[in-house]
């Protein structure tokens, strides 16, 4: 049995919380109007910590939901621009296993029952949970994009609908610029995901950051959601690692 199918507990595994309404994509603009409002204002107003955010550590409790099958966990994550380490314990504060990504694959390790694998981040064989854990915490709590990404601009009552040129929608708030949703056209983009939800924004050291995201799977019959309760940036961190004892080996597809 492939590890990527045998421990749901530890596809999160990444992050998240609430939100248990059902997957919709915005598919028509026809009921918003063109914002009279350039990229480059849109881009000024939405926080990009890109520059200034090197790196978040933190925990929050998670809640892995699949068809038939639900899971409450916690977890610890370390994050930089590279590399994200996550850490999952159960109810009871039994670690279960860790989830180390880089820029092209995870090592997920079930320490319950001590195996290992390494998968590509686009590996089709990943579950639909699984999948989600491809993502940088860091890139997560502070999703960026350029001016130049930008196709065209709607605007209802409270937000600005940007339509990006990969088919990529962002519903951003307009009271403060917050991004509140990362709806993927999957059929055009090869995301891991469908969409993400942003909620329950806070000011931590000057950066504004969601304490509540939920992401849906490629296919949004899953979601993981994730209530940060604690998180601190821009402090030293060790070694991004997993450290596997000797006689556990590392499974490759």
């Amino acid at each position: 049995m492939k590890l990527s199918q045998h421990i749901p507990v530890l596809f999160f595994l990444l992050l998240i919380v609430s939100a248990c309404s059902t997957p919709g994509t915005l598919t028509t603009f026809d009921d918003l109007e063109p914002a009279d409002l350039t990229a480059e204002e849109l881009i000024a107003m939405v926080p990009n910590y890109s520059e200034t955010l090197l790196t978040i550590s933190g925990s929050g409790r998670a809640i892995v939901s699949e068809p038939g099958n639900s899971e409450r966990v916690t977890l610890q994550f370390q994050s930089n621009r590279k590399e994200s380490l996550i850490t999952v314990r159960n109810s009871v504060g039994i670690e279960g296993g860790q989830i180390f990504v880089d820029s092209d694959s995870l090592l997920i390790y079930n320490r319950i029952d001590r195996i290992a694998e390494k998968v590509p981040l686009r590996d089709s064989r990943l579950s639909s949970v699984g999948s989600i854990a491809s993502i940088n915490i860091l890139d997560l709590i502070n999703y960026t994009f350029e001016a130049d990404d930008v196709e065209q601009i709607y605007n209802d009552r409270d937000t600005f609908v940007a339509l990006l040129t990969n088919r990529t929608i962002l519903n951003i708030s307009k009271a403060d610029g917050t991004i509140l949703e990362v709806v993927h056209a999957i059929e055009n983009y090869n995301a891991p995901y469908s969409r993400i939800e942003y909620d329950g924004y806070g000011t931590i050291e000057g950066f504004r950051l969601p304490r509540r995201i939920t992401i849906y799977s490629r296919d949004g019959e899953s979601r993981a959601a994730l209530l940060v309760q604690r998180l601190d940036v821009n402090t030293e961190l060790p070694e991004l690692s997993i450290i596997l004892p000797d006689d556990v080996p590392i499974y490759r597809p």
